[in-house]
């Protein structure tokens, strides 16, 4: 994995690099996984492009104006509102609160009569995760800031390590899920077959942060290969992939028995 990263900085070397280095180094990482990134996007390399939903002229999302960082872009925010308003999904399970952006946008762009689950390790856990970045990023969430600032309590907040999340009493209920917690290759395998246990025939999965290197690559790398036993697409211009459910619970299934 280390190899790879040099080689992966190697070929984004450019003056305008190493300008970089010196004025500002701790965006060099991010530099460089956002040339790559586009470089994929613009040779082909990855997941097919191809969007989930396709909204009619009137459909009209709400976005929170409230933002205190995180991960999701805001057109990445748009898609995920608009797949809930053409969806129409009964029940929404997320799999990393974080900051509870995207938790307060399914509220808003739901029926008032759907769930919203939200499944995060309990605050100050001791539990190690395997990547620095991903442990940074538990020290520095606020568990459902967004939904509590905007007044939002249509949602359960779910406490617990995703490796001993039980994921049975939801099994088969849920029609659109997200995936968006710990980005080890560990992680994301038993979140996407936990999330394959509980999403419904009919329904969707979205992941986040595809196509990042570096540390993100293990995530890119599992849904590649998943992708040659299910259809699994790439959102253009985002770091947001998509699957249906049929085919994925198939595919699980399989993979599950071969394991």
């Amino acid at each position: 994995m280390y190899i790879k990263q040099v080689l992966d900085a190697i070929s984004c070397v450019s003056p305008r690099a190493l300008a970089l280095a010196l004025r500002r180094p701790s965006g060099l990482a991010r530099y460089f996984s956002y040339s790559l990134k586009k470089y994929d996007e613009l040779v082909g390399n990855g997941l097919p492009f191809r969007a989930p939903v396709t909204p009619t002229e009137d459909i009209t999302v709400t976005i929170p104006a409230y933002h205190p960082g995180g991960g999701m872009t805001f057109d990445e925010l748009v898609i995920l509102a608009r797949a809930v308003k053409v969806l129409k999904p009964r029940t929404v399970f997320e799999m990393g609160t974080y900051n509870g952006l995207t938790t307060a946008v399914f509220m808003l762009n739901t029926d008032p009569s759907s769930r919203i689950l939200t499944l995060d390790l309990p605050p100050e856990t001791d539990t190690p995760l395997l990547l620095p970045t991903d442990q940074q990023l538990t020290t520095t969430r606020c568990l459902t800031l967004v939904p509590k600032a905007l007044g939002l309590h249509r949602y359960t907040q779910l406490l617990c390590d995703s490796m001993q999340f039980d994921p049975s009493p939801y099994a088969d209920t849920v029609d659109l899920g997200l995936v968006d917690a710990a980005h080890d290759a560990v992680h994301v395998r038993n979140d996407t077959q936990k999330m394959a246990r509980m999403i419904s025939e009919n329904g969707i999965v979205f992941w986040h942060d595809y196509g990042g290197k570096g540390s993100l690559r293990p995530l890119s790398t599992y849904l590649e290969k998943l992708a040659k036993s299910c259809p699994i697409y790439q959102i253009q211009g985002t770091t947001l992939a998509w699957g249906p459910a049929r085919e994925l619970k198939s595919a699980i299934n399989t993979e599950s028995d071969l394991a």
